[in-house]
């Protein structure tokens, strides 16, 4: 988050806390972010509005505080963003008593150089819950406009929640439960142990229709990102499933995790940079490329590391049924049909690895098929970025990829 020093009242504010101070109600109602670039005598008491607003969050819990401040909670998230935007001001915003149709800018903050950056969706989701202090000095009447339809917890939240559910679970008696109230399938597994249970609490005359045989299919639950969870715990079995990040328009590297697959569209395009981040020398890629249309030309596939080339750094060999090639190339390289046009559509799958700094790929399609091995010799440069495919005459490409990080 942008680094925002403090919230500052608006005039208009002030006049607002005056009325709220005798007696009117002060209603917030939700909390603004945008990109405006304040002139330097500029003074924030002044503003009435922030200077280019790029989203409006609402407010999902308000606590005072008790030493002339309210606390205001809400979720930054870019779901709504089109564009990603550097956050430079902030704006609380609350109801008119006197027109409660309108709103009115009542403290605001300004980060400016100290902004920060919250990309698209497309890029990658953010989520992050955020607290926001402003003054209310005596004001007796505070309340917000809550948003039911954002729902996060913070850890402060889980760990109220828990202390009141186990003194609330530590004061239950048997008692107090009633015949029938729990059954097996409400009983998580391994969740009822004899250090749990006092002594003489449970008794046979307590029990009904217990089995000893438990069921042979357990339902596979979802993950916290709604995925099935194929662990060793719920499947006995080497499961494996891959989890599609979308990065076609991507403006900075992701680092792909194990068991992600990127997605890439391309158009007309003389190069594709693929925005993978490089973590690891141990990491492993599958990159199938499907050109589904090029330009006139002879079309020699290129990978580039780090997006740029290395004169003669590859030792490159590649075999087409027309004939076979070796020789030192700037970058991961393959030819489909030696010495003569390609014809699209074709797929080429290729396998790299960053350990061993190299790359074997097949093709096919059009009029050929063919397989090359390419070696990065120089090992003193860094790969920390996967890099881009591009065309070696610079013909235009159209396509779509797809990148799959196996170790």
């Amino acid at each position: 988050m942008a680094n925002f020093t403090g919230t500052i009242l608006t005039r208009a504010g002030r006049n607002l806390l005056a009325k709220a101070q005798t007696g009117a109600t002060l209603t917030f109602t939700r909390v603004a972010l945008g990109d405006g670039i304040l002139p330097s005598n500029t003074n924030l008491e002044d503003l009435v509005s922030l200077v280019s607003e790029k989203v409006s969050l609402p407010i999902t819990r308000i606590e005072v505080v008790g030493d002339g401040t309210v606390r205001l909670r809400f979720v930054l998230t870019n779901e709504s963003i089109e564009t990603g935007f550097f956050i430079r001001e902030l704006g609380i915003f609350a109801q008119d008593p006197d027109n409660p149709n309108n709103e009115i800018l009542y403290a605001v903050s300004y980060a400016g150089e100290e902004a920060d950056f919250i990309p698209s969706p497309q890029v990658i989701r953010v989520e992050h819950v955020i607290d926001v202090y402003t003054v209310i000095s005596n004001a007796q009447n505070v309340t917000a406009v809550i948003s039911d339809t954002t729902a996060l917890a913070t850890q402060r939240d889980l760990t109220e929640l828990a202390n009141s559910f186990n003194n609330l679970i530590n004061n239950i008696s048997t008692d107090q439960i009633q015949d029938g109230a729990i059954t097996t399938s409400k009983i998580a597994d391994f969740a009822i142990t004899t250090e749990k249970i006092a002594d003489s609490a449970v008794t046979l005359s307590k029990l009904a229709n217990v089995s000893y045989t438990p069921a042979p299919n357990v339902i596979v639950p979802l993950n916290a990102e709604g995925i099935l969870d194929l662990s060793a715990t719920y499947v006995k079995s080497n499961v494996y499933t891959f989890r599609r990040v979308n990065l076609t328009g991507a403006t900075s590297d992701y680092e792909l995790q194990v068991g992600e697959e990127a997605y890439i569209e391309f158009s007309n395009v003389t190069s594709v940079p693929l925005r993978i981040a490089v973590p690891l020398v141990t990491c492993f890629y599958q990159i199938l490329v499907v050109i589904t249309h090029i330009s006139v030309g002879n079309l020699d596939y290129m990978l580039l590391p780090n997006n740029t080339t290395y004169s003669d750094q590859f030792s490159c060999w590649c075999m087409t049924i027309s004939g076979n090639s070796d020789r030192l190339r700037s970058a991961f390289f393959h030819d489909l049909y030696s010495g003569s046009a390609d014809v699209s559509p074709y797929i080429l799958t290729q396998f790299v690895s960053i350990g061993t700094r190299s790359s074997f790929v097949m093709a096919g399609g059009g009029n050929t098929v063919s397989v090359s091995y390419s070696v990065w010799n120089n090992t003193a440069t860094p790969w920390i970025s996967l890099g881009s495919i591009a065309s070696y005459s610079n013909q235009n490409l159209s396509g779509y990829i797809l990148i799959r990080r196996l170790r």
